[in-house]
């Protein structure tokens, strides 16, 4: 019986993608969920649940028994470092092969914010367990668009200014994660994960117009707007100080090169912007 495959992060946006590609390649996939009542209307019955919380590591032996490759996608948390560098001691005490985590654009930067400090740590933390491992490295997502800051009233409100980013399609980040963690020669690489193009906010609205056949404008808001607007929305304090960093980054221009990683994992050329809105206007039009 061939060992499985250990999914964290199952029932988020990534997650989900890479479980069901991993089940379609017939991989024996375990999905590591807090609610499996919840997380099985989401999966077949291909793939297998497990109880497993970031947050409490008794669920951590359970989840990997058997286990051979793990992707380790760590949890929005204010100590994500501490509890996902516990769960890579977990993984290395019971034998996991290969790591294959999500990590972010900009981790070897010597500037980078405070946001992405916790994956440069953890990968560190990879390297020095001996764990064989691969480190994606995305830029942001174009799903931002829809989940963190999507258009209200026909406009996307962000603190941008003329600032750009190689938005890249979650959809093609599960697809090289499948690939990674069901082939050889990955062990020892990093691959930063963009789309083909570079794009502005107001490209974007442009592009969502044309796509969806509805009007969208980009606002350039001050930073002390968009702090007040996420704290109003109920967002922690300390995730709003992460998210204006990046922001801020994004302003800044320095997440706007473009690799061919994606398409030397995968053989496929990434999604463009168009096409991604194409595939989600139904949910544009209704924002």
């Amino acid at each position: 019986m061939h060992k499985s495959v250990l999914v964290t992060g199952a029932t988020g946006t990534i997650g989900r993608d890479v479980a069901k590609r991993l089940s379609e390649k017939a991989v024996s996939v375990r999905a590591g969920v807090r609610d499996q009542v919840k997380a099985r209307k989401q999966f077949g019955s291909n793939i297998a649940l497990a109880p497993f919380d970031f947050e409490n590591d008794k669920t951590f032996p359970g989840a990997l028994e058997g286990v051979e490759k793990v992707f380790l996608l760590p949890p929005l948390l204010p100590n994500q470092l501490e509890v996902t560098n516990a769960f890579v001691d977990a993984a290395k005490r019971a034998g996991i092969r290969h790591i294959v985590k999500l990590s972010a654009i900009g981790v070897d930067d010597e500037r980078r914010p405070t946001a992405i400090n916790g994956h440069a740590a953890n990968e560190q933390h990879i390297r020095e367990a001996g764990v064989a491992f691969t480190f994606l490295r995305p830029n942001s997502f174009m799903q931002n668009f829809f989940t963190y800051f999507p258009p209200r009233n026909g406009a996307i409100y962000l603190p941008w200014g003329n600032g750009t980013a190689s938005f890249v399609d979650t959809r093609d980040i599960a697809s090289v994660a499948a690939k990674v963690l069901t082939s050889d020669g990955h062990e020892g690489k990093v691959y930063t994960l963009t789309g083909p193009a570079t794009l502005g906010i107001a490209e974007v609205a442009r592009l969502l117009s044309e796509m969806t056949g509805r009007e969208f404008k980009y606002v350039d808001v001050p930073e002390g707007a968009a702090r007040d607007g996420m704290l109003q929305a109920g967002i922690p304090q300390w995730q709003v100080e992460l998210v204006l960093e990046l922001h801020a980054v994004n302003k800044q221009n320095r997440w706007s090169a473009v690799t061919s990683d994606i398409e030397k994992v995968t053989g496929a050329p990434p999604t463009d912007f168009a096409q991604f809105a194409r595939d989600h206007a139904d949910k544009f039009r209704s924002s």
